[in-house]
């Protein structure tokens, strides 16, 4: 068997070409099914336009899937047909990050190594937000005592003003683990845009009759 000069070149331009487009559709395949998994999880409203840049992404994974076999392409028009259950908001979303309150939250009748008080730390997280999944306009509110236990129990509070609507009111932090039912100390509140004022307080259940008092803490925040 001979080797020639030019057919080493072939060769090897070949196999470059082939890692090249096995690596762009892994990854394609990769970030598409990613974000499929996650609308057939989410409740948000369907939308029927993706962004520019997801639908640029679905067309060159389906030009991919067509050069391998026709199963691949079956398969990638099954993941992008899921693709329509994913808020429009959240396909153009970057990542967003909690906003704290003004000052800990002096946290009364628990604490760590039986001391008779702690602190609890609130936060607010604006949208569109991938994980936890925030839509535009919203603010979800989330409380973390530091007291080394499961809740139980919840009747934490935020009562909360838009300053620029003057829309406002006054919700429990009742959302819950599904299946388990435990409290997760959060909620998420359709504020609408603008700068919210909030403040939270209430109390927190444990187990063996212990409930932790968190003492009204504030925070203005950017919707």
């Amino acid at each position: 068997m001979q080797f020639t000069a030019m057919g080493v070149f072939r060769s090897r331009a070949q196999r470059g070409a082939e890692m090249t487009r096995s690596t762009v559709f892994r990854r394609a395949a990769i970030v598409l099914a990613s974000a499929a998994a996650f609308g057939m999880l989410s409740s948000g409203p369907a939308s029927a336009a993706p962004v520019a840049d997801f639908a640029k992404g679905a067309a060159e994974l389906q030009a991919l899937a067509t050069e391998v076999s026709p199963a691949a392409t079956a398969a990638v028009d099954a993941l992008l047909g899921a693709s329509v259950f994913i808020p429009k908001d959240v396909l153009e979303v970057g990542l967003t990050t909690p906003q704290d309150f003004m000052y800990p939250s002096p946290t009364l009748g628990c604490g760590v190594a039986d001391k008779p008080a702690t602190v609890t730390l609130a936060s607010a997280q604006g949208g569109p937000n991938l994980f936890p999944q925030i839509s535009a306009n919203q603010l979800r509110f989330q409380a973390i005592p530091a007291y080394v236990a499961i809740p139980q129990s919840s009747e934490l509070s935020v009562a909360w003003i838009n300053l620029t609507t003057f829309q406002g009111g006054i919700v429990k932090l009742d959302d819950k683990l599904p299946i388990l039912g435990t409290p997760l100390l959060s909620k998420i509140v359709d504020t609408g845009k603008g700068t919210v004022l909030a403040t939270m307080f209430g109390t927190v259940g444990y187990a063996d009759d212990v409930t932790c008092t968190v003492v009204p803490t504030v925070g203005t925040f950017t919707v």
